[in-house]
């Protein structure tokens, strides 16, 4: 059933990209904006525990529902699994965005394949390329578990309670880090948020060693040291930045080679860095989805 639902997820996904409209999550948004407001609210979210609670009355409603279409037998469990799954992707479509740089790029168009790069990418975009290309490869290895993976991993530990509390615990962090609230609120929304990725980002990693270069990916795993300072990235986030791109043989140290600051702007010789992300990122996807199906078989054998 699991795996079921995850494979239709993954086809309606897929098929409809680019006639669906946009999860933008607008009730979740003001369900935030109460949050930040209250007094109460406030107080809660001041405490380690905070972000989990304050998502309580919304899990609880999944999880009835959950519950209700689970009595109500099993065609009605799987639509709706697959729907809360569905949903709880993204919010926005990945391949469809990192395609669209590469033809804005490749056909010349500076001014907006800058600001397709700068609208998923998680740090300032450099000017030159293939430095751009770069910035944009990372951030594709890196959102590719947000935004697939890791809401695959908890559908299939917690069914769609986990799902939508990793999508939940995503937003609320990134909405509140935009609102005017305490410090305390948004430093501990952003630990819920952390602690979420902690596992799925150490499963992606997993994946890019099984789907590229295995060696490269243990190196870069066993010289891994976090630094908060190092940047905008979080922990996971670096993590799947060098296992990613060293799953590709692209060490960051290279794109100094490649591009020195005073090269201007232009498409020749640029190595096809993101289109091998965005097939690495497929290719883990697969892995982890035969590795599902794998499972549910056995299941359902023994």
């Amino acid at each position: 059933m699991t795996f079921l639902s995850v494979l239709i997820a993954l086809i309606v996904e897929h098929l409809v990209e680019s006639r669906r409209p946009g999860r933008r999550h607008a009730w979740f948004d003001s369900y935030c904006q109460r949050l930040s407001r209250s007094t109460l609210a406030q107080g809660l979210l001041r405490r380690p525990w905070g972000a989990l609670a304050a998502l309580l009355p919304v899990l609880l409603v999944v999880g009835w529902l959950q519950a209700l279409f689970n009595d109500l037998g099993s065609v009605f469990a799987l639509l709706y699994g697959s729907a809360v799954l569905l949903y709880s992707l993204g919010p926005r479509n990945l391949a469809e965005e990192t395609e669209g740089f590469v033809e804005a790029r490749d056909s010349g168009q500076y001014d907006r394949a800058t600001a397709l790069a700068q609208g998923f990418c998680l740090s300032e975009i450099p000017d030159t390329e293939p430095r751009r290309s770069f910035a944009v490869a990372r951030a594709v290895v890196v959102l590719a578990n947000r935004r697939l993976i890791a809401p695959l991993f908890w559908f299939v530990v917690f069914g769609a309670v986990g799902a939508a509390a990793y999508r939940a615990v995503q937003l609320l962090a990134e909405r509140l880090q935009a609102e005017d609230c305490p410090e305390e609120m948004k430093r501990y929304s952003d630990e819920a948020r952390h602690v979420a990725d902690w596992a799925p980002a150490r499963i992606t990693a997993i994946g890019y060693a099984v789907a590229g270069n295995f060696d490269a990916v243990a190196h870069a795993w066993r010289s891994f040291d976090y630094g908060p300072s190092d940047g905008p990235l979080t922990e996971a986030d670096q993590l799947l930045a060098n296992t990613g791109l060293a799953a590709l043989d692209t060490f960051p140290d290279d794109v100094e080679e490649l591009a020195p600051g005073d090269e201007p702007m232009g498409d020749a010789g640029i190595p096809p860095v993101v289109e091998d992300a965005l097939a690495l990122v497929w290719r883990c996807l697969a892995l982890w989805v035969t590795v599902v199906g794998g499972g549910s078989l056995v299941a359902a054998l023994s």
